[in-house]
């Protein structure tokens, strides 16, 4: 993780204000975007994809059989042909575009664009990053809510290091122990840190985590949508700004299984000023399930069942390994046992 701090900016604590330091982005077009986003958004394909640059107010495209004609250069000409790839075993047909052009500031554009037609009509969705270094930390931003514009607190993404999940892009960074101011230019063309001046605490999502699995993410929100951040990121506590926090969502690992945690009955989680603030979640997990009751007999689907962790968190396509546990059905009056049931095929 990279070490930020006053002496490694050249400053000393009490000095002067600092300068931000600036970062150039530049663009990473990728056909095989592979980024987790945390508000992924798919939006129908109209007369225009709206990224704005030097020459317009987007790049021009229209329908052309099964495929599309696209303005990839930004002259107005429908230059570039579309067909798309279909996955004989999903019906859907693909594809991917690169729109060239220049930024208002005279800077090279290069967005990229993934397509689908799932049989509805076209739809498109951004498909790359900016990215730059902070010293050995490397940043992508993602303009997630496909408006041509990053930097959009709340509305964009971002990733930081070698993770291939994305946080909703925020107003700081938690850095090297400490918290750093970040605005993303709009254009996408640069961003600046600089050393956060509020009250801060920290979260801790690693430590209480009970359970076998690894944390692979656990994205967090402030109520106030200022502030998100990976908490998987960090093996301990995190420095971030005071505030309320809910968990957007999470996902663990075991192996090659993964299995996503929401929010669930989850209560939110609040940071005070230099204090800690830490979660225990994780086993032991509990279930809710669904079944009819017809005389003596009840049904039990084992695809009607909710799983919640120690915190309230819900945990998503996931089944317990091994042996299966036992589910006890109850009158709810009289508490006498109606049933008990196991997964088909348990033992």
């Amino acid at each position: 993780m990279l070490l930020l701090s006053f002496l490694a900016l050249g400053l000393a604590p009490g000095g002067p204000t600092p300068l931000p330091e600036v970062v150039l982005l530049k663009d990473r077009p990728s056909r095989a975007f592979e980024v987790v986003l945390p508000a992924e958004r798919w939006f129908p394909v109209g007369e225009l994809f709206p990224i704005a640059h030097a020459a317009g107010a987007g790049f021009a495209v229209a329908p052309e059989g099964e495929g599309l004609l696209v303005d990839a250069d930004g002259d107005g000409a429908l230059e570039r042909t579309l067909e798309g790839v279909l996955d004989e075993g999903t019906g859907v047909r693909s594809a991917f575009v690169v729109l060239e052009g220049e930024r208002a500031g005279g800077a090279p554009l290069r967005y990229g664009v993934r397509l689908r037609n799932e049989g509805k009509g076209w739809e498109w969705a951004p498909s790359g990053t900016v990215r730059g270094q902070l010293g050995d930390l490397r940043i992508q931003v993602i303009d997630q809510d496909g408006d041509g514009v990053f930097g959009e607190v709340g509305q964009d993404a971002i990733v930081l290091g070698s993770s291939d999940h994305a946080t909703f892009l925020s107003s700081t960074l938690s850095i090297g122990g400490a918290v750093q101011t970040l605005t993303v230019a709009p254009d996408g063309s640069s961003l600046e840190v600089s050393p956060f001046t509020g009250p801060t605490g920290s979260l801790d999502l690693a430590s209480e985590f009970d359970g076998d699995a690894r944390i692979l993410a656990a994205v967090v929100r402030s109520t106030d949508g200022q502030h998100s951040f990976d908490l998987a990121w960090a093996e301990g506590p995190l420095q971030v700004p005071v505030g309320r926090y809910r968990l957007h969502g999470a996902v663990i690992g075991l192996g090659d299984a993964r299995v996503e945690v929401a929010e669930g009955a989850m209560q939110p989680l609040v940071v005070a000023a230099q204090a800690e603030t830490a979660l225990a979640w994780g086993g032991p997990t509990r279930a809710e399930f669904a079944f009819q009751r017809s005389g003596d007999q009840v049904a039990f689907d084992p695809e009607q069942v909710w799983w919640y962790g120690a915190a309230g968190e819900e945990y998503r396509g996931w089944a317990p390994r091994g042996k299966s546990p036992e589910f006890t059905i109850k009158e709810r009056k009289l508490g006498t046992e109606l049933l008990k049931a196991l997964f088909p095929g348990s033992c």
